[in-house]
């Protein structure tokens, strides 16, 4: 077995480019039309999405500054509720980390296939396990390679959604606003807790620089600082694309269309729009997939360092790199591309489910941050105004989880049961 050695390799513009990329994915290109659906209120899903998210943002700021030695929300649990909980965190948020990655490869597919023409079910699984392979590949390069990939990726995708809604302002139409007007019968709250799961699903990946600790340079302040820079940049592109989407598509053509980034691009390009957004999506997708494949292997990694994983999960390559976890993630991101494809509606479903689950692990660290807060802070003052934090962030998870709870609870519950037999396999481990 060769000893992964700390690396302190990632500074801060690295480890922002990881909560960028981690997070500014395939939602800005799906959700405006999910959204258009539910008008005008929908818009005050996102408003609860970027609040909790930012929320969320600081607990894990404040989390990751004081425990710095780990990463990852197994290491909150752990600190806060013992081995049993930080395993099966751990567990559940490495399964959830690559299973998630089928939705990132199938949209990048689905774009490039525009590109290229259409190929059959087996041709478009074998080219998504082939992209796969390779982003896996280059997360078994060395750490501060990956960071330079990282930043050059989050900045070809990061300026062109920026400057873009700032074109689409110069064709906006506000009137168009005004088809969004809520049914009267429809529940107003349950449908910003809807929306709210759906555009949640733009924002999964905010604690991911936490899971990279060990390998950033003064990690006490560069991680809470890259995790509420990162996630106010996230907010900020994915509230004006969908604002200058809507004010140019307007609501209504908006839920007739699977592609609304394609529909605007060519309202204000013409004929050269769908080539520039499939070129755009598919830079966005595979940027967030290779922070995501390199997130999972280091919470892999560091699960076994805390003596929380078995030894396999253990072996590193001569860079440092993961491979065991890396190779383990990337056969099990197969099944979930298979299931999209052959369950009806299996897109939509598959990014509810990831995204509930992704709340359960969210709410772990949020019980865990309650539980530490008495520990840490000693000031009245100080501490009252950290439960606030936490009560906020937990309640913020409870009312997304709400929409999806059943489904998320099943798919939490497979995880769980897959997780037993190396939980038994551990226990010969010395307790952290």
């Amino acid at each position: 077995m060769v000893v992964s050695r700390c690396r302190k390799e990632l500074g801060f513009c690295a480890l922002v480019s990881i909560v960028i990329s981690s997070q500014l994915g395939s939602g800005v290109f799906v959700l405006p039309s999910s959204l258009a659906k539910h008008g005008t209120v929908g818009l005050l899903g996102w408003l609860v999405s970027v609040a909790g998210a930012i929320t969320l943002a600081l607990v894990f700021s404040d989390l990751s500054s004081r425990i710095t030695n780990s990463g990852g929300p197994h290491a909150y649990a752990l600190e806060a509720f013992g081995r049993k909980a930080g395993f099966f965190t751990g567990w559940t948020y490495w399964m959830i980390s690559w299973a998630s990655n089928s939705i990132l490869l199938v949209t990048a597919t689905k774009y490039l296939i525009t590109m290229t023409g259409p190929i059959s079910a087996i041709q478009t699984i074998i080219l998504e396990a082939l992209l796969l392979m390779a982003i896996t590949l280059l997360s078994a390069a060395r750490i501060s390679v990956i960071g330079r990939i990282g930043t050059c990726l989050t900045a070809l995708k990061y300026v062109p959604l920026f400057v873009l809604p700032l074109i689409f302002f110069l064709f906006f139409d506000i009137a168009l606003f005004n088809d969004g007007a809520p049914d009267q019968s429809s529940n107003a709250i349950s449908t910003v807790s809807t929306t709210a799961l759906l555009t949640f699903w733009g924002f999964v990946g905010v604690e991911c620089a936490t899971s990279a600790a060990h390998n950033v340079r003064n990690p006490e302040t560069t991680v809470p600082r890259a995790l509420i820079v990162g996630t106010i940049c996230v907010a900020l592109v994915y509230v004006l694309n969908t604002i200058s989407v809507i004010g140019i598509a307007g609501f209504k053509e908006l839920t007739n269309t699977e592609a609304p980034y394609s529909l605007v691009m060519n309202k204000v390009f013409g004929g050269i729009g769908d080539a520039m957004i499939s070129m755009l999506a598919i830079v966005v997708c595979l940027s967030t997939l290779n922070s995501w494949i390199f997130t999972s292997g280091q919470i892999a990694h560091r699960a076994y360092t805390d003596k929380l994983f078995p030894g396999i999960f253990g072996k590193t390559n001569k860079h440092g790199a993961p491979i065991v976890a890396l190779t383990l993630a990337f056969c099990g991101s197969i099944p979930f591309l298979i299931l999209e494809r052959i369950e009806q509606d299996g897109f939509d479903k598959l990014m509810s489910r990831m995204c509930s689950v992704f709340m359960c692990v969210y709410l772990a660290c949020c019980f865990a941050y309650i539980k530490l807060i008495g520990k840490w802070y000693g000031a009245r003052k100080a501490r009252w105004s950290r439960y606030a934090l936490s009560y906020a962030a937990a309640t913020f998870c409870f009312f997304v989880l709400v929409q999806d709870a059943v489904s998320a609870l099943l798919m939490l519950a497979a995880f769980i049961i897959l997780g037993i037999p190396v939980l038994v396999k551990c226990k010969h481990l010395p307790s952290p």
